[in-house]
C-alpha cells in the first residue's frame, strides 16, 4: 500500500509533468478541445492537493485520462 509519503510525491511528479504541456496547451492558437482538457488537468491537481490521500489516486486518474487527451490531440 502507498504511504503519504508516496501519493505525495506522485502529486509533484504529475504537477511536473502536467507543467510540461502548459506551453502548447494554453497557446492562443491552441483548439479548444485541448485548451479544456489541459483544464481538467489542471483542476484535478488543485484538488488532488487537497483531498485525502486514499482518495489522490482516482483524482489522478481522471487527470491522467485528460492528459493523455491533450497529449494525443498535440501529436495531430
Amino acid at each position: 500500500m502507498a504511504t503519504d509519503d508516496d501519493v505525495q510525491l506522485t502529486v509533484i511528479e504529475y504537477g511536473a509533468v502536467a507543467a510540461e504541456y502548459a506551453g502548447a496547451a494554453t497557446h492562443p492558437d491552441a483548439p479548444r478541445a485541448i485548451v479544456d482538457d489541459y483544464a481538467i488537468v489542471v483542476d484535478a491537481l488543485a484538488l488532488a492537493r487537497r483531498v485525502p490521500t486514499e482518495d489522490v489516486p482516482a483524482v489522478l486518474a481522471v487527470g491522467t485520462r485528460a492528459l493523455m487527451r491533450v497529449h494525443r490531440a498535440l501529436l495531430g
